[in-house]
């Protein structure tokens, strides 16, 4: 909380971001919490979000009134949905081990044992978006391909995948 108010000049709004803590807090890790699915993501951004009202508490409210309590739910949402995003679209370099798959897993799932059979390019391509949601350009950039051979590729390979599945009795 301390950190909070050090950002706060005016001691009238540090008693008004107070009570909007306590009052909007639980409400705000909720809305946080429903995007990203994750607890400790959940308090990172809701911290950011309170950072942000803290600086700008000249734009909130009467704590009671509707709109204060949308403009910090709003505020929640939009860190929540930034961090998401973040996490969704980190470096490849970043990428666990546990992301790339080299063996069947022991539940012995048959999309699994599709994607093993797939070239090394392709399953990259795939695992890269589809897992964790690059967009074909970003892949084309890190893979250093051209966008059109980026799509092609990605044809193909959603194309060999379907085909496996198939053999698998996955899809008729």
């Amino acid at each position: 909380m301390l950190v909070y108010l050090a950002l706060i000049a005016r001691p009238g709004n540090r008693a008004r971001f107070e009570e909007l803590y306590t009052r909007y807090g639980g409400l705000m890790h909720h809305v946080a919490l429903g995007i990203l699915g994750n607890e400790k993501d959940a308090e990172d951004a809701v911290h950011e979000a309170f950072l942000a009202i803290a600086r700008h508490m000249n734009k909130v409210g009467e704590v009671g009134d509707p709109r204060t309590k949308a403009y910090v739910v709003t505020i929640a949402q939009r860190k929540a949905i930034d961090l998401y995003r973040q996490r969704a679209r980190r470096p490849v370099d970043d990428l666990e081990e546990s992301t790339v798959l080299t063996t069947v897993p022991e539940t012995d799932h048959g999309l699994a044992r599709c994607m093993l059979k797939l070239p090394d390019r392709d399953r990259q391509f795939v695992l890269l978006k589809f897992d964790q949601g690059y967009t074909t350009k970003e892949i084309a950039d890190m893979m250093g391909l051209t966008l059109s051979a980026a799509y092609k590729v990605e044809q193909r390979a959603k194309a060999r995948l379907e085909k496996l599945c198939r053999e698998e009795g996955l899809l008729k």
